[in-house]
C-alpha cells in the first residue's frame, strides 16, 4: 500500500523537488495551494491532487480527505528585510497557517508533520536569536508546534535549513548570480566578502525530508525534534574563486563595492553530531554543480 503525503509549498523550489522525489518513491501526493497558484507549470501536476485553500480557512475537511501519513510543510513567506506593511503577511503565512494546519491535523487524526525552519533562528550561534522577522516567525511556528506535539500527540520534526541551490531554481541566489557574472563578464559590486555561507544541494535537502519522514514513521512514540541540514561552507570571497575555477572563466567581483547588510550573518551556527539529522549525509558537491554549467552559454 502506497504511503500518502500532503505537501505545502509545492510550487516553491524545494517543495517541487520534494514532490518529484516522493512520486518517484511511490508516494501518493496531495498539495495545499493558494487560489491563483501556478500549478500547471509543474511537470508532475497530473499526478497530484491539489486542494485550493483560502487564508484563515478551516483545513480539517481537507486533511480528512487527503488522509496523509505525513504532512510536509514547506510553505512560507520569506523576506530578508521587511517593510511595515509586510508584517501582517509574515505572521499570516508563517505563524497562523502552520497553527491552522496543526489544528486540522489533530482534528483529522493525522499525526506526522515535517516542518521547515531556518538556521537564521540562531544568530551568533545562540540557541535562539532571530536574524530577522522572518526567522522570528519561523521560531514562533516551532513554539506553536511544540504545544501540539505535547498536548495533542503530534509527531513534529523541524528541519532547519541554511542556503540551498540546484538546477531549476528561479530564485536569485548568490551562487547563480556568480555563475551568471562569470558567463557575462558583469562587474559585480559585492560586500567585503568575509562572511561564511553554508550551501546544500536541493537533492540533499529533499533526501533529508525523506529520511526524517521514515524516522518519524518508524518511531514507537511521537517525536518532538529539531535538526539542521548543513552542506559546504565557504566565504563569499572563496566562493567566487570556486565558481571561476569550476567554469574556467575569470570572475573578479568588486569586493567592498557595497557594505554588509544590517545583521549580516558572518558565520552560521555551528553544527554538531547532536544537531545534524541522524542518518543524513551530504552527497553533492558545489564544485561539481557549478562545473555542470560550464557548457551552458
Amino acid at each position: 500500500m502506497s504511503r500518502r503525503a500532503l505537501v505545502t509549498g509545492i510550487t516553491g523550489f524545494i517543495g517541487g523537488v520534494l514532490a518529484r522525489r516522493l512520486i518517484a518513491d511511490g508516494w501518493m501526493v496531495d498539495a495545499l495551494v493558494r487560489p491563483g497558484s501556478d500549478t500547471a507549470s509543474l511537470s508532475f501536476a497530473d499526478t497530484i491532487t491539489f486542494h485550493i485553500v483560502e487564508d484563515g480557512q478551516d483545513l480539517t475537511p481537507v486533511l480528512r480527505r487527503a488522509a496523509p501519513d505525513v504532512v510536509f510543510h514547506l510553505a512560507s513567506l520569506y523576506l530578508a528585510e521587511h517593510r511595515p506593511e509586510q508584517v501582517e503577511g509574515l505572521v499570516r503565512s508563517n505563524i497562523l497557517f502552520p497553527a491552522l494546519l496543526a489544528e486540522a491535523m489533530h482534528g483529522a487524526g493525522v499525526r506526522h508533520l515535517i516542518n521547515t525552519g531556518t538556521a537564521w533562528q540562531q544568530f551568533h550561534g545562540e540557541p535562539y536569536l532571530p536574524v530577522n522577522l522572518y526567522a522570528a516567525t519561523k521560531q514562533a511556528a516551532e513554539d506553536l508546534l511544540a504545544y501540539y506535539a505535547d498536548a495533542r500527540d503530534l509527531s513534529v520534526v523541524t528541519l532547519r535549513l541554511f542556503d540551498t541551490y540546484g538546477r531549476g531554481d528561479k530564485r536569485r541566489k548568490l551562487i547563480q548570480i556568480l555563475i551568471d557574472a562569470a558567463r557575462t563578464g558583469e562587474n559585480l559590486a559585492m560586500s567585503p566578502g568575509d562572511q561564511i555561507v553554508d550551501l546544500t544541494h536541493v537533492d540533499d535537502v529533499v533526501n533529508g525530508f525523506v529520511i526524517a519522514a521514515e524516522r518519524m514513521l518508524a518511531a514507537p512514540a511521537p517525536l518532538p525534534e529539531s535538526y539542521l541540514l548543513s552542506g559546504e561552507r565557504h566565504s563569499v570571497k572563496s566562493l567566487a574563486g570556486l565558481v571561476a575555477e569550476a567554469l574556467g572563466r575569470p570572475l573578479q567581483p568588486e569586493f567592498a563595492g557595497r557594505p554588509y547588510r544590517a545583521r549580516e550573518v558572518m558565520e552560521p551556527v555551528a553544527v554538531t553530531e547532536e544537531t545534524l539529522l541522524p542518518g543524513w549525509k551530504r552527497q553533492n558537491t558545489l564544485f561539481d554543480y557549478v562545473a555542470g554549467h560550464a557548457d551552458v552559454p
